[in-house]
């Protein structure tokens, strides 16, 4: 019997090294994506200020703590005023204030959006077909969002963040 199985691929290994060699080589782990991070801040109410962001955020996702933790310390009014705020983090520049988490709320809120499909999405495990995210969204999906997984490709999904690329493309 073989040791060490990929979940991803089901490749095989003798050794642990090679095991490891072939994790990173063949399914290195995406970096933490905007929508990740509204996804663990899903159910979390606003506003907030970052260290309390930083506590509302499970123990399993160290990664996007870590990003919390780097971000400005101020109070949040919104997932998306904390996306903007990682947007910033990452590029280092400043963006001007008046974006749509300031100015089109109402309107951003009735398009489906990155966060609302990793509310959706929780709890499923990646990786997963389109069948499998339209079967586990239904029932709490609206009916607009059923549609946008219709127009969703015919592969296999490795993350919330191929999730999330998916739905840009389907606007």
């Amino acid at each position: 019997m073989t040791p060490f199985i990929c979940d991803i691929c089901g490749d095989e290994f003798e050794q642990k090294s090679r095991y490891e060699k072939h994790m990173q080589t063949s399914h290195p782990r995406q970096a933490v994506s905007a929508a990740d991070i509204e996804k663990a801040l899903a159910g979390v109410t606003f506003p907030k200020g970052r260290d309390a962001l930083r506590d509302a955020i499970d123990d399993d996702d160290r990664e996007v703590r870590r990003i919390v933790e780097q971000l400005p310390a101020r109070e949040y009014r919104d997932a998306a005023e904390v996306a903007r705020a990682f947007g910033e983090l990452r590029t280092h520049e400043r963006l001007p204030d008046d974006q749509p988490s300031k100015t089109g709320g109402e309107q951003a809120m009735q398009a489906p959006s990155a966060a609302r499909f990793a509310s959706l999405f929780a709890g499923l495990r990646f990786p997963a077909s389109r069948d499998e995210l339209k079967a586990h969204a239904r029932g709490q999906a609206s009916e607009e969002e059923m549609q946008t997984l219709e127009t969703f490709g015919e592969h296999t999904y490795y993350s919330m963040a191929d999730v999330a690329k998916e739905l840009g493309r389907s606007r």
